[in-house]
């Protein structure tokens, strides 16, 4: 199956669908920096080359699959890094899982995180996902926008945190309020690179760690495990897993 997307929530539907899709075909994601009414548009290449991808068999069971410029990323780890750059989709410090050389994808390596066929989550039935809102921090930031979140239905918090998911003072208070009322919040990190793992007090915080999923798709992943549950225990183990 190949999907043309554009590429501002691109990543975020291809995580979506690595997490739902209960097969293992190819599934692939593709899109263009470049208008057809530009020079040296790339959208008819990367079509071309996702084509290819989705019918490729070394395609098989790799999850879902973002093809453009030339190069092959996972949908877990790859995330838009440019505004107007044709090589936008980069996966950080992971990397690519393969290449396109001369119209032929070819793999090094493969997500080893659970994914489609092997993932738990069934939206057969569902027809609304649980509001979850994300909240980035800043300097001098307040509870204002997390206390008004909840205000407003969400039953999830992302929090886009400074560093190595480290909050505020100003905001923890709320934020631990919060999660202690069965309200799962996620430490994430506004940096885009590592992991942010478990700290000494985020059993009693009652805290998810999001490990190195970024804001968008820490998003993505609690609202589909608050379908099965509310435990911090069962939620931090998901985020462990995918």
């Amino acid at each position: 199956i190949v999907i043309t997307h554009c590429t501002d929530t691109l990543e975020e539907t291809a995580y979506f669908l690595n997490l739902t899709v209960k097969s293992e075909k190819p599934v692939v994601l593709v899109g263009a920096m470049r208008p057809a009414t530009a020079m040296s548009a790339d959208g008819p290449v990367n079509l071309l080359n996702a084509v290819a991808l989705a019918g490729s068999q070394e395609a098989v069971g790799k999850g879902v699959l973002i093809a453009m410029n030339d190069q092959i990323n996972g949908a877990r780890d790859a995330t838009k890094t440019n505004t107007t750059h044709v090589e936008t989709f980069k996966s950080w410090e992971l990397g690519y899982l393969g290449y396109f050389q001369n119209g032929k994808p070819i793999f090094y390596k493969a997500s080893l995180r659970r994914h489609t066929a092997a993932a738990e989550f069934d939206i057969s039935k569902v027809t609304a996902l649980p509001r979850v809102d994300i909240v980035y921090l800043h300097v001098n930031c307040d509870d204002i926008l997390v206390r008004a979140a909840v205000s407003a239905g969400a039953l999830g918090i992302v929090i886009a945190a400074f560093g190595h998911g480290n909050l505020h003072i100003n905001i923890k208070p709320a934020l631990i309020k919060i999660a202690r009322s069965g309200i799962p919040v996620v430490r994430s990190t506004r940096v885009g690179n590592g992991i942010v793992s478990r700290s000494a007090n985020d059993t009693d915080n009652k805290f998810i760690a999001a490990d190195s999923l970024n804001p968008q798709k820490a998003r993505i992943l609690l609202q589909l495990a608050l379908l099965r549950t509310k435990s911090p225990e069962e939620i931090q183990r998901m985020f462990d897993e995918y």
